[in-house]
Parts: structure tokens; C-alpha cells; sequence
């Protein structure tokens, strides 16, 4: 029987996907998270997420009524789903920052136009957005809305595979673990990135999502 360690505690449906498979499951919030208050300044044009932690943060405001009037773009296909059970109307979504990027540069002279952008981040977010806007859209208000905080466990039996949902993640599992020949299985391109430091046995998921690591892993047995 193999060990597969999850980084992040699945639900019982996630659980499911990997049902029947001959593995022993350990899993443990690598990362934790805490919403921050934060301080809006109404109107804005645009809001920019890139999580559903920063969704959660920004509907504890109790001005976050009046954010649904604005624009919306958003990185992940959960946070779409959030932000539109939530009231919010969602322009486009992408699969990664990168693409994200590359929406506004096609529609760089509407954005520039827009005098007041919200972008709403974690203390862990990559650079990505934030030295696109500090080039082209410094009209970008960049809000800190949640912590990550890195929550290791040392695994003390032989691993096989592992899943990583964050780069945060990778780093929080190496703090406390070897890395050894591990298959180990990524959410997204930037989360193998950082795995790659490490490993290299890395698969990427087809979609960014939970359940399309869970699938990979799933169709690998």
C-alpha cells in the first residue's frame, strides 16, 4: 500500500475521487489562512482577485454590498464561483495570472481610463500582477486581504506521492521533510515551480482545481 499525502484537508466529496485505490491517505493544512480587515474607499471600477481567501475577506466589509456594482476579474475557476453565489458579476475568469495579465494588455486603454482599481491579495502572493501594475496600471490599488501562514507537520513514514495546492505549500512540506523520489502532484504551473526546486517526479493537473489533482492522481494507479 502507498502513502499519498495531501498538503490541504480534503472534503469528504475530494475524498471520494480516490476511493477503491489502494493507498493510505495522510493529509494536513500545510498552509493556514487569516482574513484581515481591510479599509475600502468607495467607488472602484474594477476589483482583481486571484482567490477565494480574498472573496471571504472582502464579504466580511460590511460596505461589501456596494462592491457589486463594479467590474469583476478574477484568477481560479472556485473564486468565479464564489464571487457570482455571492452577487458579484464576473466579467472573465482565467486559469492563471499569466492569462490574467494578458486580457488587460489587449484591453490596456479601458483599464487605463478606469480611475480606481482594487486588487486584493494574501501576504504570500506572487509578483506576477503586482509588476504588471506597477508597469502598465498604476491606478491599481493593491489591498491585503488575508495571511498565509505556513503550518508543517513532519511525516514520519516512507511517502510515495505527494499533493501540493501552493507554492506556499511546497515550502511549508520541505521545512519539516526531505524530498526524496516522490511522485508528486501540482494544482497549477507555478505550484510546480516551486516543486521542481525539489523534485522531480512533478505532474501538473490538466485544470487548476483540487479535482483535477485528484483525477491525475486517480488515473495514475
Amino acid at each position: 500500500m502507498e502513502t499519498i499525502v495531501s498538503t490541504k484537508i480534503l472534503t469528504e466529496m475530494q475524498q471520494s475521487v480516490l476511493s477503491g485505490l489502494d493507498i493510505q491517505l495522510i493529509e494536513h493544512n500545510f498552509v493556514s489562512v487569516n482574513l484581515l480587515p481591510i479599509k475600502l474607499t468607495l467607488p472602484y471600477n474594477l476589483l482583481i482577485f486571484t482567490s477565494q481567501n480574498a472573496v471571504r475577506s472582502v464579504l466580511q466589509h460590511p460596505l461589501a454590498t456596494a462592491l457589486k456594482n463594479s467590474l469583476v476579474l478574477c484568477v481560479g475557476e472556485r473564486t468565479a464561483q464564489l464571487l457570482e453565489k455571492s452577487g458579484f458579476t464576473v466579467r472573465c475568469s482565467f486559469h492563471y495570472a499569466t492569462d490574467l495579465t494578458k486580457y488587460l494588455s489587449a484591453n490596456l486603454k479601458e483599464f487605463e481610463n478606469m480611475t480606481r482599481i482594487a486588487f486584493f491579495a494574501g501576504t504570500q502572493r506572487l509578483e506576477t500582477l503586482p509588476q504588471f501594475f506597477a508597469k502598465y496600471l498604476p491606478n491599481v490599488e493593491e489591498i491585503t486581504a488575508y495571511q498565509t501562514e505556513l503550518t508543517p507537520i513532519t511525516i514520519h513514514k516512507k511517502v510515495d506521492g505527494i499533493l501540493f495546492f501552493s507554492p506556499s505549500g511546497v515550502e511549508s512540506y520541505r521545512s519539516c521533510n526531505p524530498a526524496g523520489k516522490e511522485k508528486v502532484f501540482c494544482i497549477g504551473d507555478t505550484t510546480a515551480e516551486a516543486a521542481q526546486r525539489y523534485w522531480k517526479d512533478v505532474v501538473i493537473a490538466e485544470k487548476p482545481t483540487i479535482d483535477s489533482v485528484l483525477d491525475q492522481v486517480r488515473d495514475m494507479r
